[in-house]
């Protein structure tokens, strides 16, 4: 067999083993496990964020848009948010209250990294979690169905801000950690595909003056949070990873709301 013929052939299974991973990764949904992962097949999931994104947009916009026939609003958009959260396992939700009880601190960039493995919960960290939440609720309850792509674009964008986090901060705990396995190890490659994935749903969702605002305001966004954080903490963690995919989503969905309506 040639290397071409060989090449054509294990792609397309290197492609699906990654994907699957992604998801496994980034969500609670069952997928199939494998036996032989290593670090570098979990690196190269970071270019199919954006696809689990697309999975849990996708879930949430359904399951909303079907309760609405049945129920209120208010009651369709509180649990589709419910069941969106509880797939990601709330993984980045917890990262937001971590990170958020770190800066709450106001200690020193040592101390606050400690602060941050502290799996008990802060004032700070409770309070960022609630305000992100009914943020969210909030922008979700006021978008109109037909906006129905802006509703799965966004976690498709909050998770390649996560990559770009990955493509341009280092690891605040060195080799350590989460971010120690991502951190400035995203591959030009495996950036430029997720550039790429990243811009085809959001254009083909939506129109394209709606779907390339709101790629490149997230983009902006996400790389001002990062330098931000990256400053207080020397760097990014897993931790700062979640919280920078929940507000990205808060943000994103009302940033998606102004464009909608008065783009």
């Amino acid at each position: 067999m040639s290397k071409w013929m060989s090449f054509l052939i294990t792609l397309p299974l290197q492609t699906g083993k990654r994907i699957l991973l992604a998801v496994q990764f980034l969500t609670i949904i069952p997928v199939p496990h494998f036996r032989n992962v290593s670090e570098k097949d979990i690196r190269e999931t970071a270019p199919f964020f954006p696809l689990v994104g697309a999975l849990l947009g996708l879930i949430l916009w359904g399951i909303q848009d079907t309760l609405r026939l049945s129920f209120p609003n208010i009651i369709s958009t509180t649990l589709s948010l419910m069941v969106y959260t509880f797939l990601t396992g709330a993984l980045h939700l917890d990262g937001l209250m971590d990170t958020f009880d770190a800066l709450g601190s106001r200690k020193s960039t040592d101390k606050a990294l400690e602060i941050m493995k502290d799996s008990r919960v802060g004032a700070m960290g409770a309070i960022s979690a609630i305000v992100v939440y009914l943020g969210k609720a909030a922008v979700l309850y006021s978008l109109p169905g037909n906006a129905w792509g802006v509703v799965i674009v966004v976690p498709v964008l909050s998770r390649f801000g996560m990559v770009v986090a990955m493509a341009i901060a280092p690891s605040a705990r060195g080799k350590d950690g989460l971010a120690g396995m991502f951190a400035q190890k995203i591959s030009y490659q495996s950036l430029a595909y997720s550039i790429a994935i990243t811009g085809l749903l959001s254009i083909g969702l939506n129109s394209v003056f709606l779907g390339l605002g709101l790629m490149l305001g997230l983009i902006v966004l996400s790389i001002l949070i990062t330098v931000y954080l990256s400053h207080r903490f020397g760097g990014m963690t897993g931790d700062t990873y979640g919280a920078l995919n929940e507000i990205l989503e808060w943000l994103g969905w009302v940033w998606g709301f102004y464009i909608f309506f008065h783009g």
